[in-house]
């Protein structure tokens, strides 16, 4: 069964299409990855989801309610996080209340509450920092939890964003070239960080990624998108071997 179900969206800006009928769903638990040439709109369709863009037609549905009828705020609450390509880590904070950050969003207690210390926000502080907690021992950051966020590797930034996204505890992970940047070996730790997040948790990742040996190796299914139009979908061996996806990034010189 679908989570995420896109279906006809379309996106022009100017006289630009962006996204040209674009259909496909997510099944739930799996791992989706998307891909094509620079361009492709692969990132468009992230900020649909994200609700960061309006559409011009189509539809978007999450776990059986209508995307297209909420707000970028409230994205998060319905159990949707992501990643950006550019990291935005603040520097001048630990690992650890960057990460918390990522919960800060599901917060109930009212400004009243949390300004005076009342007992409703000391527990829900108390709770986000154990997630966070849980987030950090995932990304195997532990260890530098309590580092200021300047200064540290750009391999360990890329996993204190990630788990930043899990402390909302996300039923959908949308990665947005997370593998950026990376060395061979931190891609390949990468990996099998997002396999066992799948095995671990009741989670669904959509990944947005050039590095096709980390596409291939850990989704279950993946679309092929190419001037703002699916050319192919399918498991990733059948796709790596479509002739249309073989031209496509031949013609983009990749």
């Amino acid at each position: 069964m679908s989570i995420l179900d896109v279906r006809d969206l379309s996106i022009r800006f100017g006289g630009v299409t962006a996204l040209d009928d674009v259909s496909f769903g997510v099944e739930e638990g799996s791992v989706c990855g998307l891909i094509g040439p620079n361009g492709a709109g692969k990132t468009t369709l992230f900020n649909c989801v994200s609700r960061l863009y309006d559409p011009q037609s189509g539809s978007l549905t999450f776990d059986g309610r209508d995307l297209l009828a909420e707000r970028a705020h409230q994205i998060s609450g319905l159990g949707i996080a992501r990643t950006f390509q550019h990291l935005g880590i603040v520097q001048s904070l630990t690992v650890r209340q960057n990460v918390m950050l990522g919960g800060h969003g599901q917060g109930r207690a009212g400004f009243l509450s949390s300004a005076l210390g009342l007992p409703r926000e000391r527990r829900e502080e108390r709770e986000l920092g154990e997630r966070a907690d849980r987030a950090l021992e995932q990304m195997r950051l532990t260890e530098v939890a309590g580092d200021q966020a300047a200064g540290l590797p750009y391999g360990v930034l890329k996993r204190v964003e990630l788990a930043r996204a899990l402390c909302s505890r996300p039923r959908l992970l949308m990665l947005d070239e997370p593998a950026g940047g990376l060395s061979h070996e931190e891609v390949g730790e990468l990996g099998d960080l997002i396999g066992s997040l799948c095995d671990e948790q009741d989670l669904t990742i959509l990944l947005v990624e050039h590095h096709m040996g980390l596409v291939m190796r850990v989704s279950d299914h993946v679309v092929v998108l190419n001037f703002g139009q699916v050319i192919a979908t399918g498991p990733p061996d059948e796709v790596q071997n479509d002739d249309s996806v073989v031209e496509a990034y031949l013609g983009a010189g990749e």
